[in-house]
């Protein structure tokens, strides 16, 4: 009972310091106007900075397929590799 008492605090403390916006760029910068960012929760989605200054927008896949970063593409699931997400220059 101890054991699962201490898996649910450190889970909760995972949860409390991953950002809430799950990897959204801010957009402040020049270089992430154009670029897409991978969703930190949901690899059926990912993020689209637009407009400069104003946070990106979140995107969702076509159905059955996922978002792969290396590639800046939506895939098949079957094609898709998980890989630790990474933060853009700027995070809303």
């Amino acid at each position: 009972m101890k054991a699962v008492f201490v898996l649910c605090a450190v889970l909760a403390a995972f949860v409390v310091a991953v950002n809430g916006d799950a990897g959204r760029s801010a957009c402040k910068d020049e270089s992430e106007i154009g670029q897409t960012y991978p969703h930190h929760f949901d690899p059926a989605k990912y993020w689209l900075c637009e407009t400069l200054g104003t946070a990106a927008t979140e995107v969702d896949c076509p159905n059955g397929l996922a978002y792969m970063h290396l590639l800046k593409e939506c895939i098949p699931w079957a094609s898709y590799i998980w890989k630790k997400p990474e933060f853009p220059p700027t995070v809303a």
